[in-house]
């Protein structure tokens, strides 16, 4: 008996470590992975981009925030400025967007008879977003920066989701994390959107200016 348990005594530490290995490759495919999703692959591509575009971190919304056309695909509202709304469960046309594939760097949304480009209201901070007729304006031209940030042409300004404050249409009883809450747009919160402005890149939090595909695996 004593045989035995000497046996036990020399294999189990054996054991435990053949666990502790194992847990540590599990953690690790699980960090690579957390980074994977963090990856804007596709947005840089020399031949453009088509697809969603979510806002790298997530903030309080569990689905992230993805470039949106407000209003449903079937009734768009395009007398509003543009916004980051709660993405969808698959690519609706609202918010499958091309960027630069002409390389001009336009912002397109395209869609049964739409063909608009995102338009800055000007080249100031604050400023937002609209549709517009694709031309030749420098308010439509973008930049991908190294930072993954859209920023407008011969400016220094980049396009970044609104941080908001405690209002009227925040879920009740839910604290203020320190960019707010989206806004909620339906009676159940469960579909948040943040305004989209222009503010100097790199200015505050880039949490709230950095871009990536959206892909089916992210």
């Amino acid at each position: 008996m004593a045989v035995k348990f000497d046996w036990i005594r020399r294999v189990l530490p054996r054991l435990k470590l053949g666990v502790v290995a194992g847990l540590g490759l599990v953690l690790a495919s699980c960090e690579t992975l957390a980074v994977s999703t963090l990856t804007p692959a596709g947005l840089s591509a020399q031949d453009g981009y088509t697809g969603r575009i979510r806002l790298t971190r997530f903030l309080d919304e569990p689905d992230g925030y993805c470039l949106d056309v407000p209003g449903p695909a079937t009734n768009v509202m395009l007398q509003f400025p543009m916004v980051a709304h709660t993405c969808h469960f698959g690519p609706l046309p609202d918010q499958v967007f091309q960027f630069n594939t002409d390389g001009t760097g336009k912002l397109r949304w395209t869609m049964d008879e739409y063909d608009l480009c995102f338009t800055a209201d000007k080249a100031e901070a604050l400023s937002a977003f609209n549709l517009r007729e694709c031309g030749s304006s420098p308010l439509q031209s973008f930049e991908l920066t190294e930072n993954n940030e859209f920023k407008l042409s011969g400016t220094d300004l980049c396009m970044q989701v609104e941080r908001t404050g405690a209002g009227p249409m925040q879920p009740p009883g839910e604290g203020q994390d320190a960019y707010g809450r989206g806004r909620s747009v339906n009676a159940q919160f469960t579909h948040l959107m943040r305004r989209l402005e222009l503010r100097t890149c790199g200015e505050g939090d880039p949490a709230m200016s950095r871009w990536q595909a959206v892909t089916e695996a992210s």
